[in-house]
């Protein structure tokens, strides 16, 4: 497990990354653009957004799944391309679309035109599926921050809008083309069997429907909410939502890891390892969401108006009751991605999500006429829900209900005893400043918490502590 404990590592670091950068340059482009050119490029972006979703499909997780199966070395370069030529295929069809749109509205569309561009040459599937992530994320993160260097530098005024989302459309466009440097140099000349890439089409196409699907509690929730209450509560619910995701990257990190490595155990046939890798991202999921989820609910209360104004007190209800989403999403990512995905079955990796999706959809809309921005939370809940029971049952052959209790339970007592201890402290420090409560309740929540699983000896724990030790004892 030590390959997957690195790539796990700078997937996360990438990821935390991707969450920072907008923090530091945020307040400055607001400051300098001024808010109407940053609403227009929320708006252009939620758009672009769209159309990204098609573009990207879902060769993500497929692609990564079809290479990490590849066991001969010299089936790999015809593999990789007759899976690109699926994914080019798709990307100019929507590269098209966009710009038969762009003619239509207003110029600002075409300054995201590079974004879209940039979706035709993403092959990080590759690197994950060979497991070959450490020097892809290392590139990733020096073109990040050379993208907040270059916002920093070169945008300076309110007429610097096109200049601001060149700079970030370049930056991700350089970010998928330095991916490419090692594959040209390794192979030489493209290699494409029609045959192979035919196969493809259709799996590609299943999986695809899942990003397109998630569109639905992800964005047309949002539009609803705005259309049937006023665009303040969904500035309430989206600023929560933003919050809660920043701590998504926990779940989206594992299953990138562990798809690859579980596709060569089931498609080795080693049974066992495949299953003690499926208990063992049952185990990390409810280790590091669950005092997450009980954390959020416990800060929320002092955090929002800290961190967002007074203001927003709406959204301190909204964040607690999408807090939960996060541990959902982690049992949905190993169902869906890790055992579906993994064992072919993208059919009902899709159907489950469109089921969801669509109930989703329907309580959105009864539950805002009775609670308003709340009312899309909750709907958002029951997608996650619905999402992790339908895909559970549909993966319900290849492991014990029973044994993944087990397997969480210990997590859910001491999650909870940490947030009766979160919840306790504001009541001794009632007179603090909220910054010296938070930072309280999120230091004593984590003794509590860690100290719990140390005294009745988590493997998970003792596992690192031991890689830990390794680790300095090597160095000395």
């Amino acid at each position: 497990m030590k390959k997957v404990t690195t790539n796990y590592i700078f997937v996360l670091l990438y990821q935390v990354l991707i969450i920072i950068t907008p923090i530091f340059t945020m307040p400055y482009v607001i400051r300098v653009l001024m808010p109407e050119n940053v609403g227009v490029e929320a708006y252009v972006s939620s758009i672009v957004q769209i159309f990204t979703a098609f573009a990207a499909l879902g060769m993500g997780d497929y692609g990564r799944k079809v290479i990490a199966g590849v066991k001969r070395k010299e089936d790999l370069k015809v593999e990789f391309y007759s899976l690109y030529l699926v994914q080019i295929f798709f990307s100019i069809i929507v590269l098209f679309a966009y710009l038969i749109f762009t003619l239509q509205t207003k110029q600002y569309q075409m300054l995201f035109l590079m974004t879209i561009l940039s979706y035709i040459f993403d092959i990080t599937w590759f690197y994950t599926g060979q497991e070959n992530i450490k020097s892809i994320m290392i590139r990733n993160m020096v073109v990040r921050l050379g993208s907040m260097v270059g916002i920093f530098c070169f945008v300076k005024g309110p007429d610097d809008l096109a200049i601001y989302v060149w700079i970030n459309a370049a930056t991700l466009l350089l970010g998928q083309l330095v991916t490419w440097l090692p594959l040209l140099r390794k192979w030489k000349g493209i290699e494409i069997q029609w045959e192979k890439a035919k196969k493809h089409l259709v799996p590609v196409m299943t999986v695809a429907i899942v990003p397109i699907i998630t569109l639905i509690p992800l964005a047309v929730n949002k539009v609803i909410l705005g259309n049937i209450t006023s665009a303040m509560d969904v500035g309430f619910y989206n600023q929560a939502f933003k919050l809660m995701t920043l701590f998504v990257v926990f779940v989206t990190a594992l299953s990138t890891v562990m798809s690859p490595r579980m596709v060569k155990q089931y498609n080795g046939a080693k049974s066992e390892d495949f299953e003690r890798s499926m208990y063992f991202s049952f185990r990390y999921v409810a280790l590091s969401t669950l005092p997450l989820v009980t954390g959020l609910i416990a800060i929320a209360p002092l955090f929002i108006p800290l961190f967002l104004g007074n203001a927003f007190q709406a959204s301190i209800l909204n964040l607690q009751i999408l807090a939960p989403s996060l541990f959902f999403s982690g049992l949905a990512g190993i169902f869906g991605l890790q055992i579906l995905v993994t064992t072919g079955r993208n059919k009902s990796y899709a159907f489950s999500v469109l089921i969801a999706a669509v109930i989703s959809l329907g309580t959105n809309i009864v539950f805002i006429q009775l609670w308003g921005s709340y009312g899309t939370a909750v709907s958002y809940i029951i997608f996650t829900v619905m999402t992790c029971v339908l895909q559970a049952y549909f993966a319900r052959k290849y492991f014990s209900v029973k044994k993944m209790i087990q397997q969480i339970i210990p997590y859910v007592v001491a999650s909870l005893i940490a947030f009766g201890f979160e919840i306790g402290i504001t009541y001794f420090l009632t007179d603090r400043h909220a910054v010296i409560m938070i930072a309280a309740q999120v230091l004593i929540g984590g003794i509590v918490y860690f100290g719990i699983l140390l005294l009745f000896r988590d493997p998970l724990l003792l596992k690192a502590g031991q890689i830990l030790q390794a680790k300095i004892v090597h160095k000395k």
